[in-house]
Parts: C-alpha cells; sequence; structure tokens
C-alpha cells in the first residue's frame, strides 16, 4: 500500500461499492484505476480516506476480496507503529539490513529477535538492550561461557538504566 498526492494522474476504470464498515472507517470512494498520463499505466485499487485534515489516497494491487477497504484505512493509520517496530528490531539487532530478504528469512529473524529479547527481559527483568544481544551472541559463537554471560548479564542489570553507553 502506497499513498498517492492528489495530483497524481488517474484514470478510472471501475467504481467498487463500499461496505457500511468501509463507510464507518471514513473510506469515501474506492475504484480500479491507472496510474499515469501516457500509455496503458499500472491497475491499482485507489481507496479514498477522508481524514479531519485531509483527503488521503491510498493505492494499493490487493483486490476487495484480499483487503477490504476499511482494513487498508485502518493498516495506513498504524503504519507508523508498525515503522517503529521494525526501527526498534533493526537498531537491537545493529544490523543496517536483513540478513535474509524473502518473506521466510525475515520473518525467521524478526522471531528469533523476539524470542531473545522476551528472554532477556524474563531473565533481567528489564527491557533488554544492544550489550545484552551482544553479549548473547558471543556465547553462541563460543567466546564466552554460560558462566561468563550469566555474570555480565547480572553486571549489565546492575548498571543504572538511565546511564548510556555510547
Amino acid at each position: 500500500m502506497i499513498r498517492l498526492r492528489q495530483n497524481a494522474v488517474v484514470r478510472v476504470e471501475q467504481e467498487l461499492p463500499l461496505s457500511e464498515a468501509d463507510r464507518e472507517a471514513q473510506v469515501s470512494r474506492q475504484a480500479w484505476v491507472r496510474l499515469g498520463a501516457r500509455g496503458p499505466g499500472v491497475r491499482v485499487r485507489l481507496v479514498w480516506v477522508q481524514t479531519p485534515k485531509e483527503l488521503l489516497w491510498l493505492a494499493t494491487n490487493l483486490s476487495v476480496a484480499a483487503m477490504s477497504a476499511e482494513l487498508v484505512a485502518q493498516l495506513y493509520r498504524c503504519r507508523w507503529q508498525v515503522e517503529l517496530f521494525f526501527r526498534w528490531i533493526k537498531c537491537l539487532l545493529e544490523n543496517r539490513h536483513w540478513l535474509a530478504e524473502s518473506e521466510c528469512g525475515v520473518s525467521t529473524q524478526v522471531y528469533l529477535a523476539l524470542i531473545a529479547a522476551l528472554l532477556l527481559q524474563l531473565f533481567t527483568g528489564r527491557r533488554p538492550t544492544r550489550r545484552m544481544l551482544e553479549l548473547i551472541q558471543w556465547y553462541l559463537l563460543g567466546w564466552a561461557s554460560v558462566e561468563e554471560l550469566t555474570a555480565k548479564l547480572d553486571r549489565e542489570v546492575a548498571r543504572p538504566a538511565s546511564k548510556k553507553r555510547l
């Protein structure tokens, strides 16, 4: 799903009906459209959502059966929470890019990061830091024993939470 500017050139091919749930989600219109002034253009479904400030044009390649207009509007409203979640994961893992590019590979990487973060929170009683995950990596690489890992995690937990290391 992407947001289009209101000056985008669209050619409406087919208007689509709105359900009551769509209207309650402030969807004012949806249609199959072609993007661009020349040539055949790209065919997408355009969903118009009215917000208190403006009318949003949201384009998706998914059919109405795959994703209702109501869900398109709700997902767009949650976009920053999703972006912040992925930023947190990437910062926690200290990687500038995903190790895998396939859906399965990225899912596995996210699940492993979440499991490690949850286990660290259960063990330490506080939000995991990059340093804590680094300690686990040392253990998994064989550079630290379980005793060293535990001792260093205890020291990391004893450090005041507000004190940031650079």
